[in-house]
């Protein structure tokens, strides 16, 4: 792995009219133990679970995610760099501690040419 995750920092969650609203962030930094080389195409999937999401049986009937750049630093002049995250999914995923228990997770690709820091806001919206 290029990028590590370093943290996902939960905001605010409402429940209004059916719905429910996580938010918060997740931040990424370059693995300094990475030896190879790196294109400027190169990405890698990430995924995490959202943290204030409580067990789940099945995925919720539907659900809206919206992603955005919070924050970058790179190692190089950052014209010749992407960033951001695409390919964005929300799933259900199982506890990898084990167990019954699932949890909403959300996975995406990010580029990681130049990264040394990111940090990716998301806002998910779920309706059950």
């Amino acid at each position: 792995m290029i990028l590590l995750i370093a943290g996902v920092v939960a905001g605010p969650r409402l429940d209004v009219g059916g719905l429910t609203i996580f938010s918060g962030h997740l931040n990424l930094v370059h693995n300094r133990d990475f030896r190879g080389a790196i294109r400027a195409t190169d990405r890698q999937p990430v995924a995490f679970f959202v943290p204030d999401s409580e067990p789940r049986t099945a995925a919720p009937a539907k659900t809206w995610l919206e992603l955005g750049l919070r924050r970058v630093r790179t190692s190089t002049n950052p014209a010749v760099a992407i960033f951001g995250a695409y390919d964005e999914r929300v799933d259900v995923a199982p506890d990898p501690r084990g167990g019954g228990h699932q949890w909403l997770q959300i996975s995406m690709q990010v580029p990681v040419y130049a990264v040394e820091e990111m940090a990716i806001n998301y806002r998910l919206t779920i309706q059950d």
